[in-house]
Parts: C-alpha cells; structure tokens; sequence
C-alpha cells in the first residue's frame, strides 16, 4: 500500500515538473517571438502629416512609418531628422526615442 501512495505522489510530481518547464518553454518562445516584433532602429527622412498622423518617409528606399508617440515628432514636421526609434515590425509603426533635426545639405537626394 505504502508504495502504490509513494508511486502515486511521484508520478503527480513529475506530471507537475514536466507542466511547469513546458510553461517556462511558452513564455521563452512568446518573449523571442514579441522580439522578433521590435526592434531599434535609425530611420533619416522627412517629417510629413498624413491626415490625423504623423510619418517619417526614409530618405532610403521612400517607405513611410507612422509615428505612434506624435508628440515627440510634432514640432519637426516638413524637417529633414535622423530619428532613434523602435520599430514595430507587425505595423511598420515608430515608437520614437530621439529626434535630430539635420542640416539639409546632409541630404543628398532631396
């Protein structure tokens, strides 16, 4: 009797051991995949107001970022910058740190 109880209580206890690593394993695979979602960045363009939001065009390759924090960007609108951003990946979205304000003949193309 006395090890059916002792085999019984270290199956539940191993059951348990392998259901709490396979919740740590999710919680690893969920925290890569949001990382995977944003990521720093520096984007140079122009400033430009697009209906109630604001977007950065890069000077690269023309593709053009809504900016999600507006009132960090706001008052460079029509500005050639240089922007430190976290980009979201799933929206092509700017989470903006740092604005720098650049000289126009920084920029070649325009």
């Amino acid at each position: 009797m006395k090890n059916a109880i002792f085999a019984t209580i270290a199956l539940a206890m191993i059951c348990t051991a392998g259901a709490v690593a396979q919740d740590q394993n999710q919680d690893r695979h969920d925290q890569q995949a949001t990382s995977h979602r944003v990521r720093k960045t520096t984007v140079r363009g122009y400033v430009r107001k697009d209906g109630d939001n604001y977007v950065v065009e890069d000077d690269r390759d023309k593709t053009r970022y809504r900016v999600q924090n507006t009132e960090a960007i706001r008052e460079h609108e029509g500005h050639h910058v240089q922007i430190n951003a976290r980009l979201h990946e799933d929206d092509r979205s700017l989470e903006v740190n740092k604005v720098k304000r650049l000289n126009d003949d920084e920029h070649r193309d325009h």
